[in-house]
């Protein structure tokens, strides 16, 4: 009777093991999508900091350029002021306030042009950045279609191989189903492993945690033992491959 249980449960575990396997390639293709998606946001956020530091070197340059318009119409009342005295002394002051704002000026003119070469550095990333962007949108819809296509395909897949699993498990007592099911669960579905022996050694283990196991249990299996089996470290039902 055991003899056949563990031929079930040999049977069950490589229906389960499937069953993980088509879940695990549909749970795969959301984790693409997934990391497609994130990358495009990325991307997009390089966007966003680009606009932004375009922003700011407008607005660097605005008030440059209101500070030379400003610094302009301070000279033109420093030539109407000269006009009106005829003290050598203060007329040489305001030339000297004119060299100065004309030095400003000159000045922030030169500024202002790096600001507008930087202007256009960062408005030709922003295009670059934009176009690459609009690619990638593209190549992520039909990424996201042919995910579509092969989840369903596996949704297909795996309503059979379920069905599949029922129908093992349902020929199982239902106390060894649910053991199964419970060991299979902690061991992503390993819940049964063989023991070899070291002929050398002389020696018994689990294949499922490498730990030793007594000779009494390996001749158990060997003589086709009315019970199940099970690891005393990691609790997995034991078989041997040549029973």
């Amino acid at each position: 009777m055991a003899e056949l249980v563990l031929d079930t449960l040999r049977e069950l575990q490589e229906a389960d093991q499937e069953l993980r396997r088509l879940e695990g390639q549909k749970a795969a293709q959301d984790r693409i999508l997934r990391a497609r998606a994130a990358q495009i946001e990325k991307r997009g956020g390089e966007v966003d900091a680009l606009r932004k530091k375009h922003l700011q070197a407008r607005k660097q340059a605005n008030q440059k350029e209101l500070e030379v318009r400003e610094k302009r119409a301070q000279i033109e009342r420093l030539k109407v002021q000269q006009l009106q005295i005829r003290d050598n002394r203060q007329y040489a002051a305001l030339q000297n306030e004119i060299k100065f704002a004309e030095l400003s000026i000159s000045k922030l003119e030169d500024e202002i042009l790096s600001d507008y070469e930087d202007i256009e550095a960062v408005e030709a990333q922003i295009r670059e950045v934009e176009a690459e962007a609009a690619k990638q949108h593209k190549e992520l819809d039909a990424l996201r279609a042919e995910v579509e296509r092969q989840k369903d395909q596996l949704d297909g897949q795996i309503q059979a191989c379920r069905a599949h699993r029922k129908d093992i498990e349902d020929r199982l007592p239902s106390d060894v189903a649910s053991r199964f099911n419970q060991i299979a669960d902690r061991w992503d579905g390993a819940a049964l492993v063989p023991v070899v022996r070291d002929e050398e050694e002389g020696t018994y283990s689990c294949t499922g945690c490498n730990m030793s196991v007594t000779q009494n249990v390996y001749v158990l299996l060997r003589g086709r033992s009315s019970k199940l089996l099970t690891c005393p470290n990691c609790s997995r039902i034991l078989y041997v491959e040549d029973r």
